[in-house]
């Protein structure tokens, strides 16, 4: 009897670290392993673990939860406290939502000083990656200067994965149903998105900005063997229905027909 390939060989290793009740990919690898599945997600919610692990479970791949808080954001903070408490006359206090960088106005100052810019360079790098909101305030008085840094995890903002090769053009999802084809492309947080301020939305801060993506819907109907194409719009991401119920729905379609995985959308 055929064995099965995932049985035969070892399973492919994502990691996955988990902030809140959100996943992120703890690596580039690991971006790229779910893009190559069809999945080129950032970030997803908790709630959409058994539709991930339903996906991998065919490419014999399995997942590896990464504490954030203890493998990748304690790390990185006493890193940098360390880093900046070696400098003459600095010192670095850092908490669980704020840090705070100070250099004396003594021998040295002017080179602890240079490295301000740096420091904030290293830090909005480090936010960027996992989709956190941070403010910097720098200021000088009373015989010192101190940067004030406030920081936090932001679920609306995607985190971004660098990678040495980013992808022209954003790749294309396409869902069958009989004779009608759905094409959506989601605009990514770096291209096609506009800023705005929401001062008064919920949770917002006043004065930040705001990304607002969009998703492009094209409908098509099959036709004499192909689709052509019947209506196309696009609607801003915050504009979406939960996203839940259809998952949900979804997510039950391989348990009614055990090949609906090889059926192409072509």
């Amino acid at each position: 009897m055929k064995q099965d390939q995932a049985s035969t060989t070892e399973p492919t290793i994502i990691s996955l670290a988990r902030i809140k009740q959100w996943f992120v990919p703890a690596d580039a690898e690991t971006y790229l392993t779910l893009k190559r599945i069809g999945v080129p997600l950032t970030q997803f919610h908790q709630d959409f673990l058994p539709t991930l692990q339903l996906l991998t479970r065919k490419h014999n791949i399995r997942g590896r939860e990464v504490s954030f808080k203890t493998e990748i954001l304690e790390p990185f903070l006493d890193k940098v406290g360390a880093t900046w408490n070696k400098k003459l006359h600095c010192e670095a206090t850092i908490q669980a939502k704020t840090m705070k960088f100070e250099v004396l106005k003594t021998e040295g100052f002017a080179v602890a000083k240079a490295s301000i810019p740096k420091l904030q360079d290293v830090l909005t790098k480090f936010f960027t990656r996992w989709g956190y909101r941070s403010t910097f305030e720098y200021s000088e008085a009373r015989g010192k200067c101190k940067l004030n840094v406030e920081y936090w995890f932001d679920p609306e903002r995607q985190p971004i994965v660098i990678l040495e090769d980013e992808p022209a053009e954003r790749p294309k999802v396409r869902f069958r149903l009989g004779n009608l084809r759905l094409t959506f492309v989601f605009d990514g947080y770096d291209s096609k998105t506009k800023m705005v301020s929401l001062p008064t939305q919920e949770d917002a801060r006043p004065g930040l900005a705001y990304h607002i993506g969009y998703v492009h819907t094209l409908i098509e109907i099959r036709q004499g063997g192909s689709f052509t194409p019947l209506h196309s719009s696009k609607c801003k991401l915050a504009d979406m229905s939960s996203v839940l119920p259809l998952i949900s729905a979804l997510m039950d379609i391989p348990n009614r027909n055990a090949h609906n995985f090889d059926v192409s959308a072509d």
